[in-house]
């Protein structure tokens, strides 16, 4: 996997990208953020043969900003300036999985929380993106919330994203304006934003071309410049095309699909603390565990050693996962500690250690 650092130079970010195994440079589409200054987009150039860095903004890593505390408007102004983003990638056929959307490394003007992203235009890229959904999760958990009123405004947001059947960036832009009408700036022309040119197919090829001078640095949208093939007398193979470039028309998404069925009385999956035997329903789709009250469904009182917010357990498709909040002191299923950040499908009768304390669960 590529390895990135977030530094700054000359005034601007700087994030550094080196290849570390099989990623090679995937020439059409790096050409494509050379020759166009595109509004949300930081721009790559080659500083070696086996790195990438990507400039072209002032601002921090939104990891920082959620850290250091957000308002319900400053939260959703931040989402939305990222689904904007997202939104025009997307419907111009992006690969969505080379688009780095981990907090630590997404860059955000705390004055404006305007977002800039960069893609990676890389073959065999091993991706820094887990998905629209799980990056909102992100961002939900490590937002540092100015009052209860922003904690149960994101809540309900986060716990409309998981509901989701299928995830749509409208209806989640849609959730917004009703939540927060008025932080929607003005939006991208989709007209005027175009994937990258076919070309002749590129070849693969580990060494990073020359970065190509600009003048100016204004963020305008505008049509890629035709590039001509290389000439040679030698017969060169012809790489796979990533579909995100072919120049099939994109299927839309298909649309969100509720279903009414009658009423049943809904049995929901269970935990019970044994020290106190105090069993409380998981029905929520996110469903937080720890010590401070304001934050969390489950508060586990008494118990110093707990976190905050120590872990969620996510409920999909009728079956719980468990995540461990990054916690101090760990989460543990039958005695194995889990990862940070990383979901375990949960089975009926299994033992939740966080911390010391133990919790039983029953699969509803």
């Amino acid at each position: 996997m590529a390895k990135l650092r977030f530094s700054e130079k000359n005034g601007e970010v700087c994030i550094h990208c080196r290849f570390t195994g099989s990623e090679m440079l995937n020439e059409a589409e790096y050409r494509y953020f050379i020759d166009n200054r595109i509004k949300g987009w930081l721009i790559p150039r080659s500083a070696a043969a086996d790195k990438l860095e990507f400039t072209g903004a002032r601002g921090i890593p939104l990891m920082h900003l959620l850290k250091s505390g957000v308002d319900t408007v400053k939260y959703f102004r931040i989402v939305s300036n990222l689904l904007d983003i997202l939104e025009v990638a997307e419907s111009c056929g992006f690969n969505m999985q080379n688009i780095v959307l981990d907090p630590e490394f997404v860059t955000v003007s705390p004055e404006n929380c305007e977002i800039h992203l960069f893609y990676l235009p890389l073959w065999y890229n091993e991706s820094f993106n887990d998905g629209i959904v799980n990056c909102l999760r992100k961002i939900s958990t490590y937002a540092k919330y100015s009052d209860q009123s922003t904690y149960d405004n994101i809540d309900s947001f986060m716990n409309f994203v998981i509901g989701m059947r299928s995830f749509s960036i409208q209806d989640a832009k849609e959730y917004i304006r009703r939540s927060c009408p008025g932080i929607f700036g003005q939006t991208y022309d989709h007209r005027q934003f175009s994937r990258p040119a076919s070309q002749e197919q590129p070849v693969r090829t580990s060494k990073v071309i020359p970065p190509v001078q600009h003048s100016g640095d204004t963020h305008q949208f505008s049509i890629p410049k035709p590039v001509k093939a290389p000439v040679s007398s030698i017969q060169k193979p012809e790489p796979k095309v990533l579909p995100s470039l072919s120049e099939e028309k994109k299927q839309p998404l298909p649309e969100l699909i509720r279903h009414e069925l009658p009423r049943t009385e809904t049995k929901y999956p269970t935990l019970t603390r044994r020290s106190t035997g105090v069993t409380v329903n998981i029905s929520k789709p996110v469903f937080r565990i720890g010590k401070e009250r304001d934050r969390v469904d489950f508060c586990v009182t008494e118990n110093r050693t707990v976190s905050r917010v120590h872990a969620t357990i996510y409920t999909r498709d009728g079956s719980c996962f468990i995540e461990d909040n990054n916690s101090t002191n760990k989460t543990y299923i039958n005695g194995t500690p889990l990862l940070p950040e990383r979901e375990i499908k949960l089975k009926n009768g299994d033992v939740l250690t966080l911390s010391n304390e133990d919790f039983d669960f029953v699969d509803g």
